[in-house]
């Protein structure tokens, strides 16, 4: 989180520097749309990610994540995979689409290329986002599982967002009985309007 944050500052300084140093706006545009390009670009935020934390961190360790940048105005969501439990699209009319472009874990291997998706979103799409805590618990029946997941998240989509957690929580909770909940839980719904 820190990296990236740091990408982001970086870029916003060397933008403004750009502008200053140059005074008559001359090839900073073209310069401008390149940084703000690679700034919002989460495959090649990926990249710099990847390449930042083989380098500084022990080589067993890596990360997963989902990155994405969504544009309020065109409603477009456009996204890179690090070796997460890809987030899912419930679309309004029920089918389900899974934002799986991108590539392997963040840091374990050097020079990782991460590819970008695109998904245009529509009225009453639900993005859900998840970690293996929500899935893989188990009862003697066996894992709670991404298909009973979404069929809870189906069920109650007309819902607010909060009350749809609140009903998926309780589900699990339910599946896991009295047993100990074995790994953290995150949960991102978000609907498009």
């Amino acid at each position: 989180h820190s990296a990236m944050r740091a990408y982001r500052f970086c870029s916003e300084e060397i933008l403004a520097k750009e502008l200053i140093d140059r005074g008559d706006g001359s090839n900073a545009e073209g310069h401008e749309k390149n940084l703000s390009d690679l700034f919002q670009s989460p495959g090649e935020i990926l990249s710099l990610l990847n390449r930042h934390l083989y380098l500084s961190t022990q080589p067993e360790k890596y990360a997963t994540l989902f990155l994405a940048h969504y544009d309020a105005k065109s409603s477009g969501l456009r996204y890179a995979n690090g070796g997460h439990l890809p987030p899912i699209i419930l679309r309004a009319d029920g089918r389900r689409e899974r934002l799986d472009r991108g590539g392997t874990v963040v840091g374990l291997i050097e020079g990782v290329s991460y590819q970008e998706g695109r998904v245009q979103l529509g009225a009453g799409d639900l993005f859900v986002g998840y970690t293996d805590g929500v899935t893989e618990p188990e009862n003697e029946f066996g894992e709670f599982g991404e298909a009973r997941m979404m069929e809870v998240i189906r069920e109650n989509r007309h819902l607010p967002l909060a009350e749809i957690c609140k009903l998926l929580l309780e589900a699990l909770d339910d599946w896991i009985g009295a047993s100990e909940q074995p790994d953290d839980i995150t949960l991102v719904l978000a609907r498009q309007r």
